[in-house]
């Protein structure tokens, strides 16, 4: 009898001893030839390796890549045992794609390499993965990608031709300013970054989205003007004109309406019609033309939450339990250990939440809003017996950072939190540092007193719910047990930090990301969120949940039901017609609401 293969559960060592048969697979063929890929020739390849790892379930199914980074598949942290964590993370991918085969899709589990180092051209790198899913999506129809892993983001910029009334000044002919009062239409062009993580570019496979890539560096023309009381169709000669410019680095840029200067004769010539350019054609006939996806996308990115903390800030309590303690240095620090052990924790819950019959008490909807209106009425959308739920303490409409760790303290598995955001957290009200450590336990976030760094909750009296909030629940335990759904409203709450100024490789960017922040140091399992500042939210979401349609669903339905739009204004006029853009998920898209003990599958 042979002897197991050291560390190696089953599952694996017979992916291993399969290998060879499944590389004779056509659709292995088509992987093995997609790699190593140079998109634009430059002796740089954007896909630098892909490697077949595995495959899972029926042929005739739709199709779901997992796609994961090829330095987590292969990692090996410093530890007693520096190859365990990495074999607990391969075998959880393999749970991973084994429950996704069980719900009905055929599984492809790659792993891949992706350009890093200069030049910046994220975008770039972005088109060339979008190549692979449009030979695979050609080849076998699919449903989703999940990315696992450090992976680069599509930056959008876009350009409308916004026609908008309200008092400013702009400059006149002689370079005086011109006051302008609302009564009066002025035309404003200015390209404005909309969403620093777009995956509708990775997602929409038959858009021309090569055609909207702007390498740069370059700049964007801008044009504000006013024309008299109103905007004639094609623009003229100006009763005031600003002109400017927008520095780039690697965008896609959308370009809504064509505003071409003519300084010399203080004029403004407007193509309303040039439009749409980064639509298919059936996307241009739309009633409201806009880029649809074909499938899902979601990521599952670690690295910028992935917190150690120093051995030297730890102190054992009375039980015997660590617990923060006051310490020489900052004792925070991002680690591949750390990164990897995350991954695992929501795999575990992902797997979890798939699988386990939930009790009543437990399937509920849970709606926390600050400053902005409550949502518990959009989820009780999500289920029949949803309709009159009403106990207390899950529909929360005001409260400091107290109230928001007692929330998540409630069993719930949707929720959604509704607060003005940033790409590092949520505002809550002023919350009393005495009044957190009761609700939440020890802050897990160190503050410079003197000469040491003591853990305190006196950083968060804002209200400012940021990973060190989030890192602190998790540490203490302080969180209910139950995975859940998120969607969260508040603005830019998945845009990764760091996102315009440095390339995806580059240190300071995603570090210490409000989403990532949510999704490896909670229960979170899936969240749908917006990567700018604007005011809308997923129309039908829990309608497609209802119906036991996937996070991933949800979101492609938002891009559905704003193209039916008769008239622009039925979708935020020309400025906002295009605000599914905007939306993005972090998580696993092919979720669905999992069934609560004693019912059946979802449909």
């Amino acid at each position: 009898m042979l002897a197991p293969m050291r560390l190696l559960p089953a599952c694996l060592w017979l992916t291993a001893s399969l290998a060879a048969l499944t590389a004779q697979t056509p659709l292995a063929e088509l992987v093995r030839r997609s790699a190593p890929f140079d998109l634009d020739g430059d002796g740089r390849a954007e896909l630098r390796r892909l490697e077949w790892l595995a495959e899972r379930g029926a042929a005739n199914q739709p199709l779901v890549v997992l796609l994961v980074e090829l330095r987590l598949w292969q990692a090996a942290p410093q530890s007693t045992a520096p190859e365990q964590p990495a074999a607990e993370l391969r075998q959880r991918l393999h749970t991973l794609a084994d429950d996704i085969a069980a719900e009905g899709h055929r599984v492809l589990l790659l792993g891949a390499e992706v350009h890093s180092g200069p030049p910046h051209q994220d975008g770039r790198t972005v088109l060339a993965m979008r190549r692979l899913f449009q030979r695979l999506h050609a080849a076998a129809p699919m449903a989703a990608a999940v990315l696992v892993g450090h992976f680069p983001d599509a930056l959008l910029v876009r350009t409308c031709n916004w026609r908008r009334n309200e008092a400013l000044q702009l400059p006149g002919r002689d370079g005086v300013p011109v006051p302008i009062g609302p009564e009066t239409t002025n035309l404003r062009a200015v390209p404005e970054i909309v969403a620093h993580r777009c995956d509708l570019v990775l997602a929409d496979l038959d858009g021309a989205w090569e055609a909207c890539y702007v390498p740069g560096p370059a700049t964007l023309r801008s044009a504000w003007a006013v024309f008299g009381p109103t905007v004639p169709e094609a623009g003229g000669v100006c009763t005031a004109l600003q002109l400017g410019e927008l520095a780039v680095t690697d965008v896609f840029h959308v370009r809504d309406g064509a505003a071409i200067a003519d300084p010399a004769g203080f004029a403004l010539h407007l193509d309303a019609k040039d439009r749409d350019h980064e639509c298919s054609t059936a996307d241009r006939a739309l009633g409201n033309p806009l880029a649809r996806p074909e499938i899902a996308v979601s990521r599952l990115d670690a690295r910028g939450v992935a917190v150690t903390i120093d051995a030297g800030a730890l102190a054992a309590d009375a039980s015997g339990k660590l617990v923060p303690a006051a310490c020489a240095d900052l004792p925070w620090s991002t680690s591949l250990a750390a990164e990897v052990a995350l991954l695992n924790r929501y795999l575990a819950r992902n797997h979890a939440f798939r699988t386990k019959a939930w009790s009543a008490d437990q399937r509920r909807p849970a709606a926390i809003a600050h400053g902005l209106g409550g949502g518990m009425a959009v989820l009780r959308e999500a289920d029949p017996a949803w309709a009159a739920f009403a106990e207390a303490g899950y529909d929360v409409t005001a409260g400091d950072l107290a109230a928001l760790a007692q929330w998540l303290q409630r069993p719930a598995m949707l929720r959604t939190l509704r607060a003005h955001s940033d790409a590092h957290g949520a505002a809550f009200g002023a919350s009393d540092p005495a009044a957190l450590a009761n609700a939440a336990g020890p802050a897990w976030v160190w503050h410079r007193e003197g000469e040491r760094f003591v853990p305190s909750w006196a950083g968060h009296r804002r209200g400012h719910a940021d990973l060190g909030f989030y890192l602190s629940l998790s540490a203490n335990q302080a969180l209910a047990a139950t995975p859940f759904v998120l969607l969260h409203t508040g603005c830019e709450a998945l845009s990764p930090p760091g996102s315009v100024e440095h390339a995806y490789d580059a240190p300071e960017y995603g570090r210490y990301g409000h989403a990532e922040a949510i999704l490896f140091h909670t229960p979170c399992v899936a969240m749908l969120g917006r990567a700018k500042v604007f005011y809308d939210e997923p129309r039908e979401f829990a309608a497609v949940l209802a119906a036991g349609g996937s996070v991933g669903a949800a979101w492609r339905r938002y891009f559905e039901v704003e193209a039916q739009a008769a008239d622009w204004a039925q979708v935020g006029d020309d400025i906002g017609r295009k605000r599914a853009y905007f939306w993005s998920v972090v998580g696993d898209a092919t979720l669905r609401l999992s069934r609560a003990a004693g019912a059946g599958e979802l449909r």
